[in-house]
């Protein structure tokens, strides 16, 4: 018997038995439909991922201040600082500015909503890239004469005046048991990301002021508690950021305490997708509990065929059947089950995919590789799990087979 006629019995088999073989294709279904699923929602949420961390700038970096070391007002930078670090890598440095940012409320719709107050200079946006659409950025006029004017964004427009043409009007900040008047020059297009597609946090509200102005307002004086910069695009980030931190550290003599701290997106990133790296890899190996479920399920299913079908492999091994053609046989047909089973799961998976992805706005990852994966694995299933059973009815004695009732 060759493969081919054992495949038209083994189908035969499968659809006289109709619902028995669909509740053994169940596992095998729910086990590979959950894989990819899985193997997707992770690949299009590293790809979301970083698409997030590219809108915020890979070659973005931050040096402040480690505040759980204690550092005295001798330690804090200063703008003095930040000139020394624009001459120094001035081919390293694509944009830099000073960042502080406090809390504060605003109201809109009759409620108060917590925003930021970032007081920053005119090269921010090249930093914290925002699409500019009524208005203007901070200029360096701004940043000299510390005018106390304001970047808001598009819902923060539209929830405060109705309308996004907003330039002249001003909007009251509390904060710090004080409020803050201030001109608005500028609106930005709201960002929304990952995080806020998914619905677990509201994005934060920030509003932009000049440093100069944030420093008058909050009494901070010459202290810069935060320096963001953009590096080009050509270099070592963590090397060049390194070297930053350890010149501001001999600016202020405290070279070897940990005074500063610098952390760059290219470091999240590679954080971040190690991590959703291993919950992938764990969320897999659970969802592969079910395949190997199903795949017991299929080996229950053909023993039972085997007892059903003793007396016809007995017929067979009579009129010449060889052992191997019995092995054959009901190896074709467990290898038959899993497979139908793979290809509906993986349909399952998909459309699950996809429909997962359009609800939390994430770019599919489906993959030719991935469904392979999960076909070859399907087969795997049923050729590990029917080698038992097709073994038992090939060792079956033709003479038993023929007695057995």
């Amino acid at each position: 018997m060759n493969i081919l006629e054992s495949a038209r019995v083994a189908i035969r088999a499968i659809w006289s038995n109709k619902m028995r073989s669909v509740l053994t294709m169940l596992g095998i279904i729910i086990g590979i439909s959950s894989v990819i699923t899985v193997f997707t929602l992770g690949k299009g949420g590293r790809t979301a991922i970083g698409q997030e961390f590219e809108s915020f700038g890979v070659a973005r970096v931050f040096l402040g201040m480690n505040w759980s070391e204690n550092p005295q007002s001798g330690d804090i930078m200063n703008h003095a600082d930040i000139d020394a670090l624009e001459r120094t890598f001035s081919d390293e440095i694509f944009a830099i500015s000073p960042r502080y940012t406090t809390s504060g409320e605003i109201s809109m719709n009759r409620k108060n909503e917590n925003v930021y107050v970032s007081g920053v200079n005119e090269q921010y946006n090249k930093i914290e890239r925002n699409e500019i659409i009524k208005g203007r950025y901070l200029i360096e006029s701004d940043i000299n004469a510390a005018r106390e004017v304001a970047l808001i964004d598009s819902s923060m427009a539209m929830e405060l005046f109705g309308r996004l043409d907003v330039l002249g009007e001003r909007i009251t900040v509390r904060t710090r048991n004080r409020n803050i008047s201030l001109l608005v020059v500028g609106v930005f297009e709201e960002k929304k990301g990952l995080v806020s597609n998914l619905g677990i946090d509201d994005p934060p509200r920030y509003v932009y002021i000049p440093i100069s102005a944030a420093e008058r307002i909050f009494g901070i004086g010459d202290q810069i508690y935060g320096i963001d910069m953009n590096l080009q695009p050509d270099v070592d980030v963590q090397s060049v950021l390194d070297r930053m931190k350890s010149m501001v550290e001999r600016r202020h003599r405290n070279s070897g305490e940990e005074k500063y701290r610098g952390y760059s997106a290219e470091s999240e990133m590679e954080t971040v997708g190690r991590i959703t790296g291993i919950i992938s890899a764990v969320v897999s190996s659970i969802a592969a509990i079910s395949l190997v479920v199903g795949g017991i399920g299929v080996m229950n299913i053909m023993l039972v065929s085997v007892t059903e079908r003793t007396r016809e492999i007995g017929i067979r091994k009579a009129i010449g059947a060889r052992r191997r053609d019995i092995l054959l046989q009901f190896l074709v047909e467990a290898v038959i089950i899993s497979g139908m089973g793979g290809i509906i799961g993986t349909a399952f998976g998909i459309g699950i995919s996809f429909a997962i992805s359009a609800f939390i706005k994430i770019p599919p990852g489906i993959s030719i590789s991935t469904i392979m994966i999960a076909w070859l694995f399907s087969a795997g299933v049923g050729i590990f799990f029917g080698i038992y059973p097709a073994n038992k009815a090939a060792k079956l004695d033709p003479i038993e087979a023929l007695r057995y009732e």
